[in-house]
């Protein structure tokens, strides 16, 4: 572009869009050199609208549609693992839950909450539902989820507990304090 004459550059600019009148005022190549490249660079920048990817509708679907497998896959797997009978304990106010199965339009099967206190454990995206207060058979995986949550909770604090036994004497913290 350098080697190109005055002329020559402030037709380009009239090419990309600018005036003439307003090309006629300038009176330098690096003048119209600058602009020509702004103009350029604007043009660059146009083209990448944003930084982030734009899902198309297809993608959108298709994320969607995997995302029901593994929901559905997950199902499956727990109808085919066998039962454990379980009872989650109510706490405080809490009342008696009832789950039901029921079937929907596509012959699907799925759980719907009547009443209660229920206890929902989620895995790969499907959604199962525990009665409080009643013994119920559920998938042997849920139910090591469920007891593994027990029992986190039931150990939590133990390390401050006053019935716990000091390191150093052997003797219960109650005694010492």
């Amino acid at each position: 572009m350098e080697e190109r004459t005055l002329k020559e550059l402030q037709k380009e600019l009239v090419k990309l869009g600018m005036p003439e009148e307003e090309v006629k005022s300038f009176n330098t190549k690096a003048q119209v050199l600058a602009v020509i490249n702004t103009l350029d660079a604007k043009k660059a920048v146009e083209k990448v609208k944003t930084l982030e990817e734009v899902e198309s509708p297809a993608e959108k679907k298709a994320f969607e549609q995997q995302w029901l497998s593994k929901a559905m896959i997950m199902k499956k797997r727990l109808e085919e693992q066998p039962k454990v009978r379980f009872l989650l304990p109510l706490e405080g106010s809490e009342k008696q839950g009832v789950v039901e199965w029921r079937t929907g339009k596509n012959g699907e099967k799925y759980q719907y909450v009547v009443s209660g206190s229920v206890e929902t454990v989620q895995l790969n995206g499907y959604k199962y539902f525990i009665p409080k207060g009643v013994f119920v058979d559920i998938p042997e995986q849920i139910a090591q989820v469920l007891s593994e949550s027990y029992k986190l909770t039931a150990a939590a604090g133990s390390n401050i507990s006053m019935d716990r036994i000091d390191d150093k004497t052997g003797k219960p913290m109650r005694d010492i304090m």
